[in-house]
């Protein structure tokens, strides 16, 4: 439960710190519910989407040595930003950064399980 939690605020947290860095590229209406809501629907799209969509595009990411698992990660992005028609992201460049971020995140912040 607190992994599902500590991943929810990663990506809350990405927004947000995409937000203030990039402020001329992305654009919201609304209170900071909106990004909040955005982080929702983006760790639950991480969650059920993005797993599927790794597997289906495993070959190409072999291929690539794994660098298309970016690119998966940044059109979940995408597909979040569709969902929520009051936050504007309008460069891929920007969602390829907020998916580093929640990888970075997930890879430091999430607890591990530990193996016997």
């Amino acid at each position: 439960m607190l992994r599902l939690l500590i991943k929810w605020l990663i990506c809350c947290g990405s927004i947000f710190l995409a937000l203030f860095i990039f402020p001329q590229w992305i654009s919201f209406s609304g209170s900071w519910a909106v990004v909040f809501a955005m982080g929702t629907v983006l760790w639950l799209i991480n969650l059920l989407i993005r797993p599927i969509a790794q597997v289906v595009s495993i070959v190409i990411t072999i291929i690539t040595m794994g660098i298309f698992s970016l690119i998966v990660n940044a059109a979940m992005v995408w597909l979040a930003d569709l969902m929520i028609p009051a936050i504007d992201i309008r460069s891929f460049w920007i969602y390829l950064f907020i998916a580093v971020i929640i990888s970075i995140g997930n890879a430091t912040l999430t607890p591990k399980r530990l193996a016997c």
